[in-house]
């Protein structure tokens, strides 16, 4: 009898996930065409009426890894894998439909790339792991490093920026950011980012598994301090994606995929709802635009600017010396910001997707997420054994900045690298599996 169930259950959870993942599109193309491009088409978030088919092939295309993909989480990979498909992969199928005018152009070719990217990165995430000697190094030893490092990164803070927790409203943050600009070099930068992305993340990280709520406050309030500085509004907001990913997490990871789709689709269904009642759009602004329209929308433009363009070839950062860079401004996001923006001195930001396009193109697209795949399969080796809840929520916010940055951003600037150096030091284990807790 219970070998006739399973298939059952299977399918239960499947068909949950499934339907999360369509409404989740469809109502994330509801809120693009009631409440953000009407407000928004001065800044390109145009409504070129799709027809019903075009949207059709893309919502086909969004769904259809939600049908194949493994639900049940037991790496932080395959949970990474979830956050980049919902939050990076879906609005690429679905929001450049409305800001182009032939939306089955060769973006459609780009879309595929990004498809045969994703099933790369859930490939490697089923890739039996390296075995890795695990170094015993006394907990205390590593609790003062941990120590240091933070009292080193907030001394750069406080030296730059001055200490303060002022309460600063969604409303007032660009005299904020503008201060902090000004404000800022090279090592106050890294300073903030790794602050905000690895140190007050990870301290309410391990307050929410310890269930040490203290612990948890104490890692909001850093959390705060650092977006009194930078007016980041995703700094602020780190607390509930956080807690997203716990609860995602519930029975050890076994409905991750169903539990994320269904929050994913919540996030955008509530702040939709809320701000139909309340006849405004700042739910739905602050969170669906900014998160995930906006980056899709931007996709878009960098491939049409690369695809008629010269590519960077990574010309203005670490092959500089190998490949010329044919432009006069810095990044590509400053290129874009200026093509379609007018003003060289915007950050238009995209995904890493869009960014390794803007390096080599497809071939970029490919490369960079099979470098992204292995770094994720070594942290997936180095965590063996260790709390699967604990190191996926670590590597969480780092790997948020994928969302609007490249890659070679996310593994410097947002940590991705330094929290797979800190998991190998971490003695944080897994009491399921009998291995020691210290």
């Amino acid at each position: 009898m219970k070998k006739e169930g399973a298939p059952i259950g299977i399918k239960i959870e499947r068909l949950i996930t499934c339907s999360a993942v369509l409404l989740y599109v469809i109502f994330l193309d509801i809120a693009y065409v009631t409440l953000i491009s009407p407000v928004y088409s001065y800044y390109t978030l145009t409504n070129f009426h799709p027809a019903l088919y075009v949207m059709g092939i893309s919502t086909l295309l969004a769904v259809l890894p939600a049908c194949f993909a493994q639900i049940r989480v037991n790496r932080p990979s395959q949970a990474v894998f979830w956050i980049l498909y919902m939050f990076v992969y879906i609005p690429i199928m679905v929001i450049p439909d409305f800001v182009r005018e032939n939306p089955l152009d060769m973006f459609v070719i780009f879309k595929l790339c990004v498809l045969l990217s994703l099933g790369i990165l859930y490939g490697m995430s089923r890739v039996r792991l390296l075995s890795v000697y695990q170094a015993r190094i006394h907990p205390w030893l590593v609790g003062l490093g941990l120590f240091l490092l933070a009292d080193a990164l907030l001394f750069i803070l406080i030296k730059t920026y001055g200490f303060h927790l002022r309460l600063v409203g969604f409303d007032d943050v660009y005299a904020v950011r503008s201060e902090y600009r000004s404000a800022t070099d090279g090592l106050s930068g890294y300073a903030l980012s790794w602050w905000s992305k690895i140190v007050g993340p990870g301290v309410m990280v391990f307050g929410l598994v310890k269930r040490k709520y203290v612990v948890f406050g104490a890692g909001f309030l850093l959390q705060i301090f650092a977006y009194t500085i930078s007016g980041q509004k995703s700094i602020a907001l780190t607390a509930l994606f956080l807690i997203g990913i716990m609860l995602a997490m519930c029975k050890r990871g076994k409905y991750f995929g169903m539990n994320f789709a269904l929050l994913a689709f919540l996030m955008v269904f509530g702040c939709l709802s809320v701000d139909w009642l309340t006849d405004g759009i700042r739910f739905t602004e602050l969170i669906s635009r900014r998160l995930l329209m906006l980056p899709a929308a931007l996709t878009s433009h960098f491939f049409d600017f690369f695809t008629v363009n010269p590519k960077t070839y990574l010309g203005y950062g670490p092959l500089k010396d190998l490949f010329p860079y044919p432009y006069d401004l810095p990044k590509p996001a400053f290129l874009i910001g200026r093509a379609y923006f007018g003003n060289g001195e915007i950050s238009a930001n995209a995904n890493f997707w869009a960014d390794s396009y803007s390096a080599f193109g497809y071939v970029g697209v490919v490369l960079f997420t099979m470098i992204l795949a292995a770094l994720l399969w070594l942290y997936d080796s180095i965590t063996t054994n260790k709390s699967l809840v604990f190191f996926t929520c670590l590597i969480a916010m780092p790997v948020w900045g994928l969302i609007d940055s490249s890659l070679i951003t996310s593994l410097l600037t947002h940590g991705l690298l330094i929290v797979t150096v800190l998991a190998y030091f971490l003695p944080i284990y897994d009491q399921k599996t009998g291995a020691r807790n210290e």
